[in-house]
C-alpha cells in the first residue's frame, strides 16, 4: 500500500508589488532582496527533505522561489511549472494599488467586511470581482476551483501511484486560501494571512484531501 502524498504548498517570496502594496494576480513582479533571502532560508530548512517532485506556477515570482529552494537541496527533483497554479486573476485591478481591490470589495458587498469574514467567503469574493471587472479576465470561483483541484488531483494520483512521499509546490496566497477553504473550511481563520515563504500542508491519501499545517514558518520537514 502506498504512503500518503504530502504536498508542501509554499507561497512565493516577497515581491516588488508586495512591498509596494500593488495588486498582483496574473501580472508579475520580481522577488525583492528580502524575498530571495526568505526563499533561501526556507530552502535551508527543507534541505534534508526528499521531495519526489517539485512544481511552481508559471509566474516568474513562483519559478524564482522554487529555484532558490531547490538550489539548497542535494536531493532536488527537476523543477516543473504549471499554469493551473497561478494566482487568482484580478482583471483590470492588476498592477493598481491594493486600496482599489479593497474598495471593489466594499462596493460589491455593501460594507467593509473584516478579513475573518472574508476568508469564509471565497466564492463570493471571486464573483464580486468578476462582476465588476471590465476586462473580462477575472475568473469566477468555479473556474478557479476547477483549475486548482485538477492540478492537485492529477499530481496527487501520480505521486500516490509511485509510492507516495512529499511534493513541493510554490504558488500564491489566494491559491493557498482556496485550498484551505475547499478542504478545511472550519480552519480558514487559523492563519488569516498567508505569509510569503510559508508552508501549508495538503495531504492526499489516495481518495481525498485533507489540510495539515497552515502557513507554517520555520518549517523542518522530513
Amino acid at each position: 500500500m502506498a504512503d500518503n502524498v504530502v504536498f508542501s504548498v509554499v507561497r512565493h517570496g516577497q515581491t516588488l508589488f508586495n512591498e509596494l502594496q500593488k495588486v498582483q494576480g496574473w501580472c508579475d513582479s520580481p522577488l525583492t532582496e528580502q524575498g530571495i533571502a526568505d526563499a533561501q532560508a526556507l530552502g535551508q530548512r527543507l534541505a534534508d527533505t526528499r521531495f519526489t517532485a517539485a512544481y511552481s506556477s508559471d509566474s516568474g515570482r513562483a519559478v524564482a522561489t522554487l529555484r532558490e529552494v531547490l538550489d539548497l537541496n542535494p536531493h532536488a527533483p527537476s523543477a516543473q511549472s504549471d499554469w493551473r497554479l497561478r494566482e487568482w486573476c484580478y482583471g483590470d485591478l492588476e498592477g493598481g494599488p491594493g486600496s482599489e481591490l479593497h474598495d471593489a470589495l466594499v462596493q460589491g458587498f455593501g460594507a467593509d467586511l473584516p478579513m475573518a469574514r472574508l476568508n469564509a467567503m471565497m466564492p463570493e469574493i471571486a464573483d464580486v470581482l468578476a462582476d465588476r471587472d471590465r476586462s473580462g479576465r477575472s475568473e469566477r470561483f468555479d473556474a478557479i476551483e476547477r483549475r486548482i483541484t485538477s492540478f492537485f488531483e492529477e499530481k496527487g494520483a501520480e505521486a500516490y501511484a509511485a509510492g507516495g512521499g512529499r511534493v513541493l509546490v510554490v504558488t500564491h496566497a489566494f491559491v493557498v486560501k482556496t485550498l484551505v477553504y475547499l478542504f478545511a473550511s472550519d480552519r480558514v481563520n487559523e492563519k488569516p494571512k498567508i505569509e510569503n515563504a510559508s508552508v501549508t500542508e495538503l495531504v492526499y491519501d489516495g481518495s481525498g484531501f485533507a489540510i495539515g499545517g497552515i502557513g507554517l514558518v520555520g518549517v523542518s520537514s522530513s
